[in-house]
């Protein structure tokens, strides 16, 4: 009885684990403000990136005047965006959901130097 507990338990643990690393960033996003990224095209090489905010929102007592993103790779070759923003809020209590989306090719060689990097965050009133 306890080793059917204990493989139920386990196998329970690994099914929750399997469903958080297939479910997308934003499920377990509580806020409007957030980025996230995903890859597309054949074989992943399209790197995708979304970031949204939203002014109105009081996270964590502050609010959100516009969003960025940033992708970088070392090389093959070296990529750097520099930060993409979203539009910006002219007032902390605007209501309007700002976003973009932006991809970059990925690069086809293998290395630590040759992977996208992909960051995203928040400018605030």
């Amino acid at each position: 009885m306890i080793v059917r507990k204990k493989f139920t338990a386990i196998v329970l643990a690994a099914i929750l684990g399997i469903a958080g690393i297939a479910l997308p960033s934003t499920a377990f996003a509580g806020s409007p403000n957030y980025g996230r990224t995903w890859e597309s095209s054949i074989g992943g090489i399209k790197v995708n990136g979304y970031v949204q905010i939203q002014a109105s929102y009081n996270d964590g007592g502050r609010h959100a005047r516009r969003g960025y993103q940033r992708f970088t790779r070392q090389a093959g070759p070296s990529l750097d965006t520099g930060r993409l923003y979203t539009s910006a809020a002219s007032y902390s209590g605007d209501t309007q959901v700002r976003s973009r989306t932006d991809s970059v090719w990925d690069s086809v060689l293998w290395g630590d130097k040759y992977v996208t990097h992909y960051y995203w965050g928040v400018e605030y009133f």
